[in-house]
């Protein structure tokens, strides 16, 4: 009786010290530390422990605001629970250490938490910023209110409010921090974020109040500054504004800054606030502030510039008003209504045919993952298909009637694999095996008829053709051993057969059946093989290659032609940067080249293999230095032609023989002006078109008088025959999208928004005058 006691006893006294952990001077150090105020959160976990000193559990979350060694916190937490199992701060404190490690197990350690102790607040705090950077936004929203109900922090309903600013609800933000900051006038955040939240709603007389007082709080602080400049902006006080951007600098990149600093240089017709637009748009092409901007500024310089309506076009994508667009720009401009697909969120894009495509898509914020098929026609989501886990890629076979795509099981351990068959559009999902495939992703190639797809580990093309020609065998990777991938098939390899809807293994043993396999990577390692076994020069690089390190300054690559009919296999090193052996398959013969046969003796860069046709025997080189020059090399007549230095980007239409290029003309402070020359080998001619500067990219080309480019603007164009530029709409690059088979639209995903766009120049249709009698 006395022992039980005792025990009890034990256990009301340590009652107290356990639910200490969760005073609210504990969760206002977590709060302030999720907000990123290290500062406060220091000066509150002090005073917490003060109160219940711990030097062992006080020492891990003081290097934790100091970001120190983060493993080494990881271990201090763990050390800690060791001896105090049931400790829930630990596991706040390890949840918070390893939040952005690769193999985070915060959410794990937050939920383990959350059973000890159901009211345990700074769990359910940290849990909601789990969801929150997830972009899981109703379970972020979920552990933020049980966080705020289980304790009472008033520093917990400022994360709740980025929720809401982040959700576009600046009202729900104000209810929720207009009584704190009544209540707490020398608070910073209730006063700035309430501020913040008034801006948002466009009601300026009751914003001047708490941004005053969030300035008296803090006058240094930049973002209180910078939404001070927002406020006079939004006021059209504009001078006011630019007094405060005179002596307001950020360290690091502050989109709110350029874009509001550049609004403000624009309404001064200040020359200088194209510097600041452009630094917004390159960092983000699709943000919706900075494309309305743009447009205003080009129709201010020029307004009979095309380009202002390309800027309108973009506008409209990006969501902003019609009607706001067209007061900003009175005059003969056209304001489209592009059709569209609301989503939540877009992983992969893909063409089944000119008709129909499937998305890998979220419809909204929190729910898993799924393919939707839908209907070009009219925009109509035909069918969706459920699996689980994350999306990883998509195969299609050639006929676009079957798919082989993947989801992880075990993030860079195992996969589920899901074959879909088409019937009449009608997707039919099944599994390819019950279990997942022991592959961390998925390389697929399908048989000619379709019937039969082949499936092995993608990581097959980086080991085969990158010394050290090896993988890390996972039973001895502690000790680093490695194991060769030649002359030993590295990979599992499986036939699933669409008939039978049998999946098997391939015997990997069998190398010549493992040369049938038609995946690219597997065809392409079988022709190495092959080579290696009747040509010792081959077998020489390789074995060279293998006997060198991941780090070393030696590299032996492997490059195929664009037919997959042959490779370049080359060594290059400090002294040596290109000593090459060509390997030609039909042909069954060798050719021996370094550099010095087209860049010269004595003359060193290190080169990148763009291009290898072994049928007209030629290569195309790019020297990596400050001269960037393309060469087109004929390793049967020695033949070297510098086509153009100054390189930046270009496309060789083979059948053509035609090389469009673009090279640097000039560099601005944010971009590079571009010279367009188009060289034809077929006869050797050179022609220089000086039309546009702001080419960016070649995309491809139809004929040789449809050639497409994208402009450094946001302009999608087409060159014709007489080097004519033609306007075909915007440039979807910086947005998740995909070009059809034929070529004629694009899918587009810009802000939750699906929409399908022309991708090739439709010139507009003339009407012939009738003739009079």
């Amino acid at each position: 009786m006395r022992r039980t006691i005792i025990i009890l006893l034990l256990v009301v006294l340590a009652a107290p010290f356990l639910s200490a952990r969760d005073k609210p001077l504990f969760g206002k150090g977590v709060a302030y530390l999720l907000i990123g105020d290290k500062d406060l959160a220091r000066q509150h976990w002090d005073l917490f422990f003060e109160d219940y000193p711990d030097p062992a559990l006080r020492g891990p979350f003081m290097d934790l605001i100091e970001a120190r060694d983060l493993w080494d916190v990881t271990k201090q937490f763990k050390r800690y629970l060791d001896l105090h199992h049931r400790s829930t701060a630990a596991l706040v404190g390890i949840a918070l250490a390893t939040t952005d490690m690769k193999q985070s197990t915060s959410i794990d350690n937050l939920n383990r938490a959350v059973r000890m102790d159901r009211s345990y607040s700074s769990a359910y705090l940290c849990l909601g910023m789990e969801y929150f950077k997830q972009r899981n936004y109703p379970m972020a929203k979920s552990y933020f209110n049980r966080a705020v109900m289980s304790l009472n922090v008033p520093e917990y309903k400022i994360l709740l409010a980025k929720l809401y600013f982040r959700l576009n609800q600046p009202e729900e933000a104000l209810k929720l921090l207009k009584p704190e900051a009544d209540r707490y006038p020398d608070n910073f955040y209730f006063n700035y974020l309430t501020a913040e939240a008034y801006l948002l709603l466009n009601q300026l007389d009751e914003m001047d109040k708490y941004i005053h007082t969030a300035l008296e709080v803090a006058p240094a602080n930049k973002d209180v500054q910078l939404l001070e400049a927002r406020y006079y902006m939004s006021r059209d006080d504009a001078k006011q504004a630019q007094n405060i951007f005179k002596k307001l600098k950020f360290e690091d990149y502050n989109r709110e800054y350029y874009k509001t600093y550049g609004q403000v240089l624009l309404k001064l017709k200040d020359e200088k606030c194209k510097t600041y637009l452009n630094q917004v748009y390159l960092e983000d092409a699709w943000d919706r502030d900075i494309n309305r901007l743009m447009g205003v500024y080009y129709n201010w310089k020029d307004p009979k510039n095309a380009n202002v309506q390309n800027w309108i076009n973009r506008s409209i994508l990006c969501g902003n008003s019609i009607e706001q667009l067209k007061q900003l720009f009175p005059g003969k401009y056209q304001f489209p209504e592009y059709p569209y697909l609301s989503f939540f969120d877009m992983t992969t894009i893909r063409w089944l045919s000119d008709e129909m495509l499937v998305v890998g898509a979220t419809r909204n914020s929190g729910e898993p993952g799924k393919l939707f098929f839908i209907r070009l026609e009219d925009l109509k989501v035909m069918n969706v298909v459920v699996y689980k886990g994350d999306l990883q890629d998509i195969f299609i076979s050639k006929d676009g009637q079957k798919m082989i795509f993947s989801t992880t099981a075990m993030e860079n351990q195992s996969v589920y694999v899901y074959v879909v068959e088409l019937f009449d559009s009608t997707p039919r999902l099944s599994l390819v095996s019950s279990r997942p495939l022991p592959l961390p992703a998925l390389d697929v190639g399908f048989n000619y008829t379709g019937t039969l797809a082949y499936i092995t580990d993608s990581r097959l093309s980086k080991v085969a053709f990158e010394s050290p020609f090896s993988i890390t065998s996972e039973a001895a990777s502690e000790f680093g051993k490695k194991m060769p991938v030649y002359p030993s098939y590295p990979y599992p390899i499986y036939k699933f057969n669409f008939a039978a809807k049998g999946l098997t293994a391939i015997d990997i043993n069998d190398i010549k059946l493992v040369g049938k396999v038609p995946i690219e990577s597997v065809k392409k390692y079988y022709m190495i093989y092959e080579a290696q076994h009747s040509k010792n020069s081959v077998q020489k690089y390789i074995d060279k290659g293998k006997k060198l390190d991941i780090t070393s300054s030696e590299l032996v690559k492997i490059f195929f032609s664009h037919d997959s009919s042959s490779f370049i296999i080359y060594l290059s090193d400090l002294k040596n940067a290109f000593q090459a052996l060509i390997y030609e398959l039909f042909s069954n013969r060798l050719f021996l080249i370094d550099e010095t046969m087209f860049i010269g003796t004595g003359n060193y860069a290190e080169l990148a293999l763009l291009d290898f046709d072994p049928h007209h025997k030629e290569i195309v080189v790019l020297t990596k230095d400050d001269e960037s020059r393309l060469i087109k090399f004929n390793y049967r007549t020695f033949l070297a032609l510098e086509l153009a230095d100054k390189v930046l980007e270009f496309y060789y239409d083979r059948d053509q023989g035609m090389f469009y290029i673009l090279s640097e003309r000039s560099k601005k402070s944010l971009f590079t002006e571009t010279n367009l020359e188009i060289v034809s080998t077929k006869p050797f001619v050179r022609e220089t078109v000086g039309e546009r500067r702001d080419l960016n990219q070649v995309l491809f080309t139809k004929d040789y008088d449809q050639v497409y480019f994208t402009t450094f603007h946001g302009e999608l164009l087409m060159m014709d025959g007489e080097h004519k530029f033609h306007y075909v709409g915007p440039s979807a690059e910086g947005s998740l999208h995909a070009i059809s088979p034929s070529g004629k639209n694009q899918a587009v995903f810009i802000h939750g928004r699906l929409f399908i766009l022309d991708a090739l120049y439709n010139p507009p249709l003339t009407r012939k005058k009738k003739s009079g009698k």
